[in-house]
C-alpha cells in the first residue's frame, strides 16, 4: 500500500513539474510585426498594418493583438515548433483570400503560441480549399515600452 502510494505522490509531482516548465515558456515581453494584408484572428477580421502582441497577465494563454484602431483578444495554446525559430515571426494561414493568424514564434524558443480555431478561421476554411503558409517577421519589444 506504501508502495501504491508512494508511486502516485511521485506521479504527480512529475505532472506538476512538467507542468510548471511547460506553462512557464510563454512570450517574455510584447512582439510587433506589419502586415500587408488584412487578416482574422480569432473571430474578427483586422486591416493590413502594424500590431502589437502582448500576453494578458492574468491568463499566459490568451494574448491581446492591438494596432492603430483595434483590440483583440483571443485564445491561445502552448505549442513545439518542428525546429527551434532562428527568428522571431507571426505564422498565417492563407485560405482563398483570406489569412489567419495560427502562430506566435519567438526566435531560440522551443515553445510558441497556436491560435485556437475560432469560427472566423473554419468559415474562410469551408470556402478556401486548401491552405498554405504565409510567415512575416516580428519584432520583439521590451515589455516596459508598452
Amino acid at each position: 500500500m506504501k508502495s501504491l502510494f508512494r508511486s502516485i505522490v511521485l506521479a504527480g509531482g512529475m505532472v506538476v513539474v512538467a507542468g510548471a516548465h511547460y506553462a512557464s515558456a510563454q512570450i517574455i515581453g510584447s512582439v510587433e510585426f506589419t502586415t500587408s494584408f488584412p487578416f482574422t484572428v480569432g473571430n474578427t477580421t483586422v486591416p493590413a498594418g502594424s500590431y502589437t502582441i502582448t500576453p494578458v497577465d492574468e491568463d499566459a494563454q490568451v494574448l491581446e493583438l492591438s494596432g492603430a484602431q483595434t483590440a483583440v483578444l483571443f485564445a491561445t495554446e502552448s505549442a513545439e515548433p518542428k525546429q527551434t525559430p532562428s527568428k522571431d515571426e507571426i505564422v498565417f494561414r492563407h485560405y482563398g483570400n483570406g489569412y489567419v493568424l495560427k502562430n506566435v514564434w519567438e526566435a531560440g524558443s522551443n515553445i510558441g503560441y497556436v491560435t485556437q480555431t475560432a469560427l472566423g478561421e473554419r468559415h474562410l476554411s469551408k470556402r478556401g480549399g486548401t491552405s498554405t503558409e504565409s510567415r512575416v517577421a516580428a519584432r520583439r519589444i521590451a515589455s516596459n515600452s508598452k
